[in-house]
């Protein structure tokens, strides 16, 4: 169907039959046509037509963080089910033995990187021929017990982006705050929402800038974005960046996001959030951890496969701030994960937010809750700190509306936090809280 959607016939060109000479035979009477018809236009430049048709249609193919369909030459399953990088298995600090026997096996190092400020390193290694990855890993697992391995697994945004009418206008947020980081998919920098931030990026899926996408547009709108009648929760703050996917099929793998979180420690950014999920991961692991330790807190997306579901990676790590979502009555997101890990609520069902392209659209999401969560821990923070992030975390507990049994729930965690404006409006003096 695809094919015959993009087959465009030509259009028919009327042909004109001249006589040797080029001109028209005479008659008794004049000619049969006194003068030639009008020149036939030229012909449609059908080569351009088809290649913005092709393009229309790939976008309108790509998801929300801006991948094209599922692709069987990128992507592969690890034994549980969850989409890998095909080809590729992660070697976590490996020394010279490791890599000797890597190759001695067939493997071939294709990169190694050394995230210097989570005191890290990683190889990527390309699987033998005619190998699966999961055969790989247990193959390289066994040659070296020593070693740490596991797959490049790829991570998903938290959250649907279906366009609806207009939302409720975003309170306007807390003005001061100077930096915030994001891991995720490619933002629309011209969006009027957007337009006037200070915004840094950097690209860790391709070797170029990757696609405005929905996704990464509308968390980045909640996080800092200023219009007429629209305000992020931290106006005014400068907004650090990460995009891991870069319209590539096998965005949002473990190896990239580990490099982001590199990147913003490097640039000491106190509070990041991460509106992905998917499952464990040995590096993403010890990248988090790493960055939790150097005194960053790290905010993210629970997930949002139903209330069965367990709190998904990276929020399930130890010392992450998993953030899920409610609505305006304070109602739990019909299909938001649950667990123990589950840190605070905030308001995620039919939020505004900004959308590619231009205009905004309600949306739905764990992803959309994490910014309100992150920006609460930004107010609080000036840099990365150990302390500070302790004392951070203190406050906003104690701050928190319970909800659901008393104390901490494995629904709405620790309970509900609001922006920080209105958060802050609540503290004035004379305000009931």
């Amino acid at each position: 169907m695809l094919a015959a959607a993009l087959s465009i016939a030509a259009p028919a060109v009327p042909a004109q039959l001249l006589p040797p000479g080029g001109g028209l035979p005479s008659l008794p009477g004049g000619p049969i046509v006194p003068t030639l018809p009008p020149a036939t236009p030229a012909a449609p430049d059908l080569g351009g037509t088809l290649n913005r048709t092709m393009h229309a249609v790939n976008n309108a193919l790509r998801d929300p963080v801006g991948r094209p369909p599922d692709d069987a030459h990128a992507l592969a399953r690890d034994l549980n089910g969850a989409r890998v990088v095909r080809g590729e298995a992660l070697a976590m600090a490996p020394t010279e033995d490791s890599l000797a026997v890597a190759r001695r096996l067939g493997f071939t190092l294709v990169r190694q990187d050394r995230l210097q400020p989570l005191g890290l390193s990683v190889a990527v290694l390309r699987v033998p021929d005619g190998m699966r990855v999961s055969e790989a890993l247990a193959v390289l697992r066994k040659a070296d017990p020593a070693g740490t391995y596991d797959y490049n697994h790829i991570y998903d945004p938290g959250g649907g982006l279906d366009a609806g009418a207009p939302g409720t206008r975003t309170p306007q947020g807390a003005a001061g705050v100077t930096r915030i980081g994001m891991i995720d998919a490619g933002i629309d920098r011209q969006h009027p929402a957007l337009a006037q931030v200070r915004i840094e990026t950097k690209d860790f899926a391709a070797d170029r800038p990757g696609p405005a996408t929905a996704h990464g547009t509308a968390v980045a709108s909640l996080l800092v974005g200023q219009d007429d009648d629209f305000h992020g929760a931290l106006r005014g703050a400068a907004l650090y960046a990460a995009d891991v996917y870069g319209g590539q099929a096998s965005g949002g793998n473990a190896e990239d996001i580990a490099r982001a979180l590199a990147w913003l420690a490097a640039a000491e950014i106190p509070v990041t959030n991460i509106s992905l999920s998917g499952p464990p991961n040995a590096l993403l692991a010890a990248a988090t951890a790493a960055f939790i330790a150097r005194g960053h807190v790290l905010v993210a997306a629970v997930g949002n496969d139903g209330p069965a579901g367990s709190v998904r990676y990276p929020a399930a790590y130890p010392g992450v701030a998993g953030a899920t979502s409610v609505d305006a009555q304070l109602r739990i997101q019909i299909d938001a994960n649950r667990g123990p890990d589950v840190a605070f609520a905030a308001r995620g069902v039919d939020v505004r937010a900004a959308t590619s392209g231009g205009g905004y659209h309600d949306v739905t999401g764990t992803s959309f809750a994490a910014p309100i969560v992150a920006a609460r821990f930004a107010v609080l923070m000036t840099g990365a700190d150990s302390a500070a992030a302790v004392r951070a975390w203190a406050a906003l507990k104690h701050a928190a509306v319970d909800l659901g049994v008393s104390g901490r729930d494995p629904i709405f965690g620790y309970g509900y936090l609001d922006s920080p404006t209105a958060a802050a409006a609540v503290d004035q003096p004379g305000s009931t809280k």
